[in-house]
């Protein structure tokens, strides 16, 4: 939900695809002060690589990775519009310190409709306590890179590790481990049972429906659809608090309640379809 008493219709969810590449470089450590500026340095060969994921107006740089990837529609734009602040809620919810993503789009829109590469993990090197003044032999880091409608998770791996390949500075060699993958979902909230959710949202809630995707992944929504030919009607109950995946993750008993009145009405609207 996009907030206490907020009834939401989420429509669509983005796709995922992750991997992992190493870099390697010297077969054993090297004394940086001994060998410093002859010999490639993993680590610095990682860096560069993440940062040749974007451009400095946040768009992904993978060529290809645009390729399939369809305009918001009007009315999804217009519509996220009217919800309550996405940059001041994005602030709020993540504590960051300011803003980052592609140009030419709102928070709302880079989070729920546009696709992403993100960097989930990296390492190399030492990492203990004080200085100790190394080339490692090599370094790592976790990619994963959420999709949307219509892009192929597989084929974003496959661009992704080219240009990785591509990238690989001179002296090191790369490579490249592909992870999970999934599809994005989007449904029509205007279809017939659409309609039915929203009506089922307004009865509960007494308020209108506001129409959303949501950034995360559930493929197997996508593969129900795939194989069944059926939608799936997303008509979740958290709050932005709830502190989805972490220790302290919460449900309000206020939802849980609304979610057994939400459902009888659903079953309801559903029958006269």
């Amino acid at each position: 939900m996009l907030g206490r008493g907020i009834p939401t219709l989420t429509y669509g969810l983005r796709g995922i695809s992750c991997l992992e590449f190493t870099v390697r470089g010297p077969v054993l450590d090297l004394h940086s002060g001994v060998y410093g500026g002859a010999v490639a340095n993993p680590a610095t060969a990682v860096a560069q690589l993440v940062a040749s994921l974007h451009d400095d107006q946040g768009r992904v740089r993978i060529a290809g990775f645009y390729d399939q990837v369809e305009p918001l529609a009007d009315w999804e734009r217009k519509m996220w519009a009217s919800l309550p602040d996405g940059e001041a809620a994005t602030l709020a919810e993540t504590g960051a310190e300011a803003l980052w993503g592609e140009a030419g789009y709102t928070a709302l829109e880079q989070r729920w409709g546009r696709p992403t590469a993100e960097v989930n993990g990296i390492g190399g090197g030492y990492q203990g306590e004080g200085s100790k003044t190394v080339i490692p032999r090599a370094a790592m880091a976790k990619l994963s890179f959420r999709l949307v409608p219509h892009q192929d998770p597989d084929l974003v791996l496959e661009l992704a590790a080219e240009h990785l390949r591509q990238h690989c500075p001179v002296g090191c060699r790369i490579e490249i481990e592909k992870g999970h993958v999934g599809p994005a979902y989007v449904m029509d909230p205007h279809s017939n049972f659409g309609k039915a959710a929203q009506s089922a949202l307004r009865s509960t809630f007494h308020d209108e429906p506001r129409l959303i995707r949501e950034g995360g992944s559930i493929p197997i929504i996508q593969s129900i659809k795939n194989v069944l030919g059926i939608d799936s009607l997303l008509l979740g109950l958290a709050l932005p608090d709830c502190q989805i995946h972490a220790p302290n993750e919460n449900f309000t008993v206020e939802n849980f309640q609304k979610g057994i009145e939400l459902n009888r009405a659903l079953l309801a609207e559903i029958a006269g379809c």
